[in-house]
């Protein structure tokens, strides 16, 4: 996972499907893409873990609860929990069906101060000769301070992901095994109880920046999928006491 911050912006298109579609599908994007660097084979993924951050009131969730056409996400991510590996601060921005993505990453052994909202520094940056770490990272403690925002949930999942081998317009991932459970005050999960969030099936997610395209628009066509809207966040929120009564609106079947 590369050490710098950046912004990106892509369209996120979501899907259920059955796990024997999710490998038909998987057989017919071959032509199309790879592996990427971290799926270890196909058909088995790599650990994605989250820590999304909110306000007392869960703003952050309900506004994606409540469908807001302009929101954002708090979150940090990380793939191993280990002193030598980068955690990644991330603002995920919804601009109607466009997501805007800003990330930086953060020494592991820097994390436990910055959510105890010290103020950033540029020796808590992973690669610190990238010039606009510290901008990112300003911006994402802005809007942090400005809901008073704190953890709430932690998230992880196994992701599966295919990329073109010469530039990374799209990108589709397979995810599984979505589980939650409630912020505790510490960076560790090694020892939480993890409550199931998965829906039945496979969450299937199509990425792509500029045009949908032509091979994607056949795949939808040729499996006949429809799209969903699956927020982890608000799925693995909803599957807890802690949170359940706090969210605003019902949401879908995990609510």
């Amino acid at each position: 996972m590369r050490a710098s911050s950046y912004q990106s912006s892509r369209f996120e298109f979501k899907y259920v499907v059955s796990d024997r579609k999710a490998d038909a599908i998987r057989e017919s994007i071959r032509p199309h893409l790879v592996p990427d660097a971290f799926t270890p084979k196909p058909g088995v993924g790599y650990a994605v873990n989250t820590l999304y951050l909110d306000s007392a009131g869960l703003d952050l969730c309900n506004a994606t609860v409540q469908g807001r056409k302009n929101r954002f996400k708090l979150r940090l991510r990380w793939y191993a929990h280990a002193s030598d590996q980068p955690v990644f601060f991330e603002i995920k921005r919804r601009v109607n069906d466009q997501i805007l993505k800003q990330r930086v990453a953060i020494q592991f052994d820097a994390v436990s101060d910055l959510l105890a909202g010290h103020l950033p520094d540029r020796e808590h940056l992973f690669a610190r000769d990238k010039a606009d770490g510290l901008g990112a990272l300003n911006e994402f403690c802005r809007l942090r301070n400005t809901i008073q925002a704190k953890g709430a949930v932690y998230v992880r999942y196994e992701r599966e992901a295919w990329v073109p081998d010469e530039h990374n317009l799209a990108r589709v991932t397979f995810d599984r095994a979505l589980e939650g459970s409630a912020y505790n005050g510490s960076f560790d999960i090694s020892d939480i109880k993890w409550a199931s969030a998965q829906p039945r099936g496979t969450i299937l997610e199509l990425k792509f920046t500029d045009r949908f395209p032509g091979w994607m628009r056949r795949l939808v066509q040729d499996f006949g999928l429809e799209r969903r809207s699956f927020p982890k966040y608000v799925s693995c929120a909803s599957g807890l006491s802690a949170y359940r009564n706090r969210l605003m609106l019902a949401y879908g079947e995990t609510a």
